[in-house]
């Protein structure tokens, strides 16, 4: 199932920009090149969202209502790949508020 991508790939994508954008701006501030920083996380925003994308058109190809006839594994599939997406939108907007202070505070100031 393509799910699995968005559950598991999208938070370990986050938790990879938060450490190589750390791990960048020694170098990005004695090269004088903060927009290695900005680069890092636009990629991984890029990734996070591409990740995403197989659960969400997944999820709009279930039916949407399901019943009380005896079909639980269709409605199961639907909630897992709805929190698929939820998963991956909501590590999407980690990625974006974790780059919004590289665009307010500077990281080279000292």
């Amino acid at each position: 199932m393509k799910i699995w991508i968005a559950l598991l790939v999208a938070p370990i994508l986050v938790l990879t920009d938060q450490v190589v954008a750390f791990a960048v701006v020694g170098w990005a501030c004695a090269q004088q090149r903060t927009i290695a920083v900005h680069a890092i996380h636009a990629l991984f925003l890029i990734a996070v969202l591409a990740s995403t994308l197989p659960a969400l058109r997944q999820w709009r190809k279930a039916p949407a209502e399901t019943g009380h006839d005896g079909h639980e594994a269709v409605s199961r599939r639907r909630f897992m790949t709805g929190v698929a997406v939820g998963v991956g939108l909501l590590s999407a907007a980690i990625v974006a508020a974790m780059w919004m202070p590289t665009w307010v505070i500077a990281a080279c100031s000292a």
